[in-house]
């Protein structure tokens, strides 16, 4: 998993999305970004004219303008065009992003399907395949791993090993349990 971090080398470019979403079950009482034991995560996608090309996401403390930027600097290019919610974390961002939109998210997210769609889809892997996990960037990164590199799956395989031997070794006293 840790070989399938992301090396930041190839960032969103044209039309891309961002928005946070929260992670984990469910917590009587609370609602919206406020939460005790849930993970606050930022997704961004890349959006085709026949869906997402490219997808990343990262846990964030807070929904503010330094981890927001933090994360688009890191995964999007300062000339795509990105499109984002009303939130106030992303107004600052508008001197380093020139061509950042904001608009209403519309009832349920009805303005930007693909990127919800997205959020679900990753929510449903995890829910399905993993059922419980510990540090949840590590399963971000390997399910945007894998959804980047859908269309090259013959060299995947590859491409993981080569990733592996050229990673940090993870010994097992370092792995929480």
């Amino acid at each position: 998993m840790k070989a399938m971090k992301s090396s930041r080398n190839y960032p969103i470019t044209g039309k891309a999305e961002v928005d946070e979403a929260v992670f984990g079950g469910q917590e009587t009482g609370v609602r919206g970004r406020l939460n005790h034991n849930k993970k606050l995560v930022v997704v961004g996608i890349e959006k085709k004219k026949k869906g997402i090309s490219r997808i990343y996401a990262r846990v964030i403390e807070k929904a503010n303008a330094e981890n927001l930027g933090a994360f688009m600097k890191d995964h999007i290019d300062t000339e795509a065009e990105v499109t984002t919610d009303k939130w106030t974390g992303y107004q600052p961002l508008k001197k380093d992003f020139g061509k950042l939109t904001q608009i209403y998210s519309g009832k349920k997210g009805k303005n930007f399907p693909e990127l919800h769609r997205a959020i679900m889809n990753l929510k449903a892997w995890l829910r399905g395949v993993h059922h419980h996990v510990n540090d949840l960037q590590d399963y971000l990164d390997e399910y945007c791993y894998r959804f980047n590199r859908s269309v090259m799956k013959e060299n995947i395989f590859d491409n993981l090993l080569n990733r592996m031997v050229n990673t940090e070794p993870c010994f097992i006293k370092n792995i929480s349990s």
